[in-house]
């Protein structure tokens, strides 16, 4: 056994990005054995918090925060398996409609992140790095369960980027190859998913607030890609989410997310254990004046114990 870098483009993991969800490739099914690490930068503008969920009426807010992910594939009886976990570094500013005007906010942290699990359900079997070369793309569906931890939080605060509270995802992670041609590949990447908020017991918005909870989120991510050489490919992101209206001391907010949104990437095979990508995202369409803007640059550096 030799341990040696991986010489094919594997995963980019990724911070939930808001209205723009986890990027290309994020999914993609891929070899056991591979360890890797994915640190990357989001510069956004919107009218939701920093976590994404929740859209705040004349609100604007800048957020910059650096998502660093770890994780690693293996076998569990034959199906591909992938753990891994998330820490979410950043800061926020903003500027909300209050009482008698705009009031000017700020908090520094961390954002909220996750610890998360991922196995085959569909065309995933547990392939080695030799077997994954050899083998023929097909469609493919996984299982994806992630848990959502606070990042920083102090209710005396007006923006806080932690959420105070667990968001529980589940999802089913989808491939389809539309073209297998050697170094030209073309394959839509989809992920439909539901999020289960728990109660915030200590809301910050509201002094006269006992507890703000949340109705559930459904959203659909989709990454159409594809390759022109072996190293350079493109994709177009499109997302579809709806749900996730908050109720204050049980009565409901209107602040509805229904929100049609996508971009572009670009990415780059720069070494063998290095790949890299740049992408910008915006919203389409959607209601209650939401609006998002996103720059997202990602690196992925990977390794593996590769057999003789």
């Amino acid at each position: 056994m030799k341990r040696s870098l991986l010489v094919i483009t594997i995963l980019f993991l990724s911070i939930k990005t808001f209205a723009q969800g986890d990027g290309p490739k994020s999914h993609n099914f891929a070899p056991t054995g591979i360890w890797g690490i994915n640190p990357k930068y989001l510069h956004l503008t919107q009218n939701l918090v920093p976590s994404g969920t929740i859209l705040v009426d004349g609100a604007e807010f800048t957020i910059d925060v650096a998502p660093i992910t770890l994780f690693h594939t293996f076998g569990i009886k034959g199906r591909y398996a992938r753990v891994y976990a998330m820490i979410n570094p950043g800061s926020a500013t903003g500027n909300v409609e209050a009482s008698p005007g705009v009031t000017s906010i700020n908090a520094n942290g961390f954002a909220d992140g996750f610890v998360a699990m991922e196995l085959g359900l569909i065309n995933s079997p547990a392939l080695t790095i030799q077997e994954f070369s050899k083998h023929t793309p097909t469609f493919t569906m996984t299982g994806n369960l992630r848990l959502w931890y606070s990042g920083t939080y102090d209710s005396e605060k007006l923006l806080n980027l932690g959420t105070n509270r667990w968001i529980i995802e589940v999802g089913t992670p989808m491939n389809i190859p539309l073209s297998t041609t050697p170094g030209k590949a073309t394959w839509l990447e989809t992920y439909p998913y539901m999020q289960f908020y728990t109660d915030n017991n200590d809301p910050a918005r509201s002094a006269r607030a006992e507890v703000t909870a949340q109705k559930a989120m459904f959203r659909i991510e989709n990454h159409l890609t594809h390759n022109f050489t072996p190293k350079l490919w493109a994709s177009f992101d499109f997302s579809y989410q709806y749900g996730g209206r908050t109720v204050v001391d049980g009565v409901d907010d209107d602040n509805l997310i229904n929100i049609l949104g996508g971009g572009a990437t670009v990415g780059y095979q720069v070494l063998p254990y290095l790949s890299a990508y740049v992408g910008y995202g915006t919203v389409f369409a959607g209601d209650n004046d939401a609006n998002v803007d996103m720059f997202r640059f990602s690196v992925a550096f990977t390794y593996a114990n590769m057999k003789k």
